[in-house]
Order: C-alpha cells, then sequence, then structure tokens
C-alpha cells in the first residue's frame, strides 16, 4: 500500500517527540560537563589519585604496572606490601590499564586522568536517564532525577576523580540498562550483555558487585520463570574470563599478591570483614556516612560547610514517601522499587569501609525518588505545591554551592602548583623527598617517596618532607594503632626539620640546619 500524507507527518511528530525527550539528558550533560570540568580543573591531586595513576603511568612508558612511589612500609596500613614498587595487586588490574592507554593517547596528568573518568559519567548520565525513563510511567520523574544527578556532588566530585568509582559505576549501571532492554526482546541476550558489562565493573572495583547483585536480585523476583541452568553458566562466563586474566597477572608473584591484596581488601583493623559479621556496626555506620558526607571535608573532599547535612536530610522525606507509596508496586515501578531496596541494603551489609566516594551507586536513586516526591507535591497544588518548589530551590542551591566553593578554594593552582616547583627545586639541586604519591602528576612519578611513617621502617632519611592532607589524617590513624611509630614521626618532625613553606594543605618541611 502506498505510503499516505499523513504517514510521514504522523513520524515527524514522533520523531519530534522522541528528541524533545532527550532535551533533559543533553541538558544534564551540559551542566555535569561544566561542573565537572572546571571541579577537574581546580581541585588539588590527593593520595588515592596518585596510587591508581603511578601503575598506569608505569605500565604505559615503563613497561611496568608497578607502583613506583610507594615505599612497601610506607602505605597507611599497618603493613608490608612486598614487591610494589615492581607489581601492584592492591586492586584488580582493570582501571589502571585502560588508563596506561588513556595516558599514551591523551599524556599523563591529573587533568587528562579525570577527564577519563568524567566521560564515564556521561556514560552514567546516558544510562540513568534510559532507566528512569523505562521505570517511571511519568517521564518528569526521569527527566528532573537525571537533572538533579547531574549537580549533586558526591556524583561530581567522585567523577571528576581518578579513582574506579565513574567506571566502575558507569559499567555497572550499562549491565542494568542492557538486562532491561533485553529482558522481553532476547532473555538470553539481556543475560550474557548484562554480565559482560557487570563483570568489567566488578574487575574494576569489587564495590560494583553491590549493583550486580541488586540486579540479580531484580532478575530473579521478576523473571525467575526464564531461567534456565544453561543461563546461570554465561553469566558466570565473563566473570570466569577477567578471572583468568588477573590469574595470569597473578602467578607472576603469587606471594606479592597475597602480601598486598588479601590485607588491602580487609581494610583498617580488618574494617571490611568486620562489619559484615556485625550488622548493628554496619547500620551505625552507614548513618553516619550518609549524614557526613556532604559537610565534612578532611582527605577526600578538603573544605566543606556544616550546612550541607541539608542536602542528605531533604532526601529522609522523599525516601520514606516512595517507599510507603510504591512498596507494593508490580511492572517495571515495582522492578525499581526492588533495584533501590537491594542496592540499599547491599551497601550497608556488604559494603564494609564506608568511603564517601562510594556513595555515588545510591546517590541517583535517592535523587529520582527525591525527584518523584517534589512532582507529586506540585500536583497536588496548594501550599504543598510552594512545599515543593522551595524545597526544590533549596536543594538545588545548596548542590551547586558546594561544588562553587570548592572551584573558587581552587586549590591545584594556588596550593598543588607553588607546591610543585618549590619540589622541583628541591630535586634539582640533589635533594630527596618523602611525601604523597599525588605529587607524581607534578614530578614525572620520581624523585621523591611516598612513605607516611617517614622512614621508621624503611630507613628513609628525607632532606624534605610534604605534609598534606593525606598524611596528617593517617598521622591520626598512626598515633591510636602505633603508638611508637607516631613518636618517630612526632619526633623526627620536631627535632630535624623546619617549616619552609605553606600553600593552604601542603606543608614542606625541609632539614634544619642545626639541633
Amino acid at each position: 500500500m502506498p505510503p499516505t500524507l499523513e504517514q510521514p507527518i504522523e513520524m515527524a511528530v514522533r520523531t519530534r517527540s522522541r528528541g524533545w525527550w532527550l532535551a533533559p539528558l543533553v541538558l544534564a550533560v551540559v551542566v555535569y560537563l561544566v561542573l565537572g570540568l572546571w571541579l577537574a580543573h581546580t581541585k588539588a591531586p590527593w593520595c588515592d589519585e596518585g596510587w591508581f595513576a603511578n601503575p598506569a603511568y608505569n605500565l604505559a612508558f615503563r613497561g611496568n604496572l608497578g607502583m613506583s612511589v610507594l615505599e612497601p612500609s610506607g602505605f597507611h596500613l599497618n603493613a608490608y606490601f612486598r614487591g610494589i614498587q615492581q607489581r601492584t595487586y592492591l586492586f584488580p588490574p582493570n582501571h589502571m590499564v585502560a588508563l596506561a592507554g588513556w595516558f599514551r593517547l591523551f599524556g599523563p596528568s591529573v587533568f587528562s586522568m579525570r577527564v577519563y573518568s568524567i566521560c564515564w559519567g556521561v556514560v552514567s548520565l546516558a544510562a540513568l536517564f534510559y532507566l528512569f525513563t523505562q521505570f517511571f510511567p511519568d517521564r518528569r520523574v526521569a527527566a528532573l532525577g537525571t537533572l538533579l544527578t547531574s549537580i549533586d556532588f558526591i556524583f561530581l566530585w567522585s567523577t571528576a576523580d581518578g579513582r574506579t568509582e565513574a567506571s566502575a559505576n558507569a559499567l555497572a549501571l550499562c549491565a542494568i540498562a542492557a538486562y532491561v532492554y533485553f529482558r522481553e526482546r532476547n532473555f538470553q541476550r539481556g543475560v550474557i550483555y548484562s554480565q559482560i558489562l557487570g563483570a568489567g565493573a566488578v574487575f574494576i572495583h569489587p564495590n560494583a558487585a553491590v549493583i550486580v547483585l541488586s540486579l540479580g536480585a531484580v532478575a530473579w523476583r521478576f523473571d525467575r520463570e526464564k531461567f534456565r541452568w544453561r543461563h546461570f553458566s554465561l553469566a558466570a562466563a565473563p566473570y570466569l574470563f577477567f578471572a583468568l586474566l588477573w590469574s595470569w597477572y597473578i602467578l607472576q608473584s603469587p606471594a606479592d599478591f597475597l602480601a598486598q591484596f588479601l590485607v588491602h581488601a580487609a581494610g583498617h583493623n580488618s574494617e571490611r570483614i568486620r562489619t559484615l559479621f556485625r550488622p548493628d556496626i554496619a547500620i551505625g555506620m552507614e548513618i553516619v556516612r550518609h549524614l557526613t558526607a556532604y559537610y565534612l571535608g578532611g582527605l577526600w573532599a578538603g573544605a566543606m560547610k556544616g550546612w550541607m547535612i541539608f542536602i542528605p536530610l531533604l532526601y529522609i522525606p522523599a525516601v520514606v514517601w516512595f517507599f510507603a507509596r510504591f512498596r507494593r508496586e508490580k511492572g517495571p515501578l515495582g522492578m525499581f522499587v526492588a533495584y533501590a531496596i537491594a542496592l540499599l541494603l547491599a551497601m550497608t551489609f556488604l559494603n564494609g569501609f564506608k568511603g564517601y566516594f562510594y556513595l555515588i551507586y545510591l546517590v541517583p536513586v535517592y535523587n529520582v525518588m527525591f525527584a518523584a516526591w517534589l512532582l507529586n507535591l506540585w500536583e497536588q497544588g496548594g501550599q504543598l505545591k510552594w512545599l515543593a518548589a522551595a524545597a526544590g530551590w533549596v536543594f538545588v542551591a545548596m548542590q551547586l554551592s558546594i561544588s562553587i566553593l570548592h572551584i573558587r578554594a581552587d586549590e591545584y593552582h594556588r596550593d598543588y602548583e607553588p607546591t610543585i616547583r618549590d619540589l622541583t627545586r628541591y630535586r634539582a639541586a640533589g635533594q630527596s623527598i618523602v611525601g604523597t604519591a599525588a605529587l607524581g602528576f607534578g614530578m614525572g612519578f620520581s624523585g621523591f617517596k611516598d612513605d607516611v611513617r617517614l622512614g621508621m621502617y624503611s630507613g628513609l632519611n628525607p632532606d624534605v618532607v610534604v605534609v598534606d592532607r593525606s598524611y596528617q589524617f593517617f598521622w591520626k590513624i598512626i598515633q591510636h594503632d602505633e603508638p611508637p611509630v607516631f613518636a618517630h614521626i612526632a619526633t623526627t618532625l620536631a627535632s630535624r626539620y623546619r617549616l619552609a613553606a605553606r600553600y593552604g594543605s601542603f606543608s614542606i618541611f625541609e632539614r634544619a640546619p642545626g639541633p
């Protein structure tokens, strides 16, 4: 039958409609890129970025995956990481290998490293927008939830960073999107594609397993009648593939792997394991993490403001309302409810180390619930409409203000760069330096060592010591856990060094000429 005049018109209208619904995603990505790139340009590097970048840099330009700047006895955990300068086994290798390729293509710098993560942040926003449109019948919820995530400080700060969360979170969300897309079209493909992406995420960082396990809970809840034994084999295959690749690397030095990975996986005083068997501790620590993530600075986020605690407090009524109203929902919205509950439980009881940066897995869920709550209040009209407007504007203003606070602080140019200029002169004069691995971005990962114990076990006797937030943070832990080591640190600094310069959070101590 030949096409009628009305058919092209209808097709054009549907095309414009689809394009219109993509507009919120485009806006979210643009806002995210502006804020994310600006943060990446202005925040000072920190120790974790140095620890991830050093092996990637060495693989890209020196042919090995060693963390060459770190003294084996100089890590903050009370352990000797034998072989660390030749091979890094602290975490799975996927992120470091991918980052090495990125460094070869775009050059090694902290900004380049962060742009790599920001690209994954864009992928996360696209996956979230797709999932929200599939789960929520009102597309305004998807639009607003994605926009709120794009300005969320936890999401921005974690993706404008050289750690693993951005890429692990993006691949895990893509795993959910693949399953949702294929579950009705071709279930077997849904299983295969989702688990290839999920395995890639888990072998970037094991904490991505909280999303994969949550997806598994949803799949079992809604699709268990579709599962056959072959599906379990197909799901396990990608994990076996990555495990075999990692095993090949582990077998190069199994003793070094045992000395590094197992200790690091257990965490400080085995906290990652202890919380698995103490649900009361896990719940308490999770509450503390949620309430302090936005206003306590220190090692991860630097300067913060106490009034930012209102951000997680604003989530509370939205989450309570959402679960109370939709707990019995079926269909796509019921899948989201099941996923949100499974993810919250997994983060509480399986994520033993309550790092703020791991909240990147949860904040999109909170943001879309907050969006649904605001729209519900708005639809009811009257005073509730004004409450929705006020809560929304306060939330947006606080999220933006904390990012602007960090951008204006510009610790990279005001603090980090002057520190590197001074250290470059010390190195040129042949003087030895001890400081955080983050110094490697400005020094090419050479000419200094990272030893938080200041030579207590390594025997290093540096001419210059650089103290930043990470060293101050770890020294507080050492003061409690290793009193003799802390006494050595305090005595060494007080008796052998004098303050030569201070640039914000970076203090440079040089050897004193006399007693």
